[in-house]
């Protein structure tokens, strides 16, 4: 997946496991808009919206919850 930094502009590559393990994060922890991901080249911070690792991973699966037993 390609992206931009928002600071210096400069774009860089996630990995697909990179990816995938960001979209296990935020599923994990009920995350519903960004996942920070740091500049290879500056070292701050970007957002990478959800819809876009999603659109990155299509064959993604959530994490089964298991459910509380009665």
């Amino acid at each position: 997946m390609q992206t931009r930094c928002v600071n210096c502009h400069r774009p860089f590559a996630l990995s697909k496991e990179v990816v995938h393990a960001a979209l296990d994060t935020m599923a994990a922890q009920h995350l519903d808009h960004f996942f920070n991901v740091q500049c290879p080249h500056c070292h701050k911070f970007t957002r990478v919206p959800r819809p876009d690792l999603l659109h990155a991973a299509p064959d993604w699966k959530a994490p089964l919850v298991g459910k509380p037993t009665e």
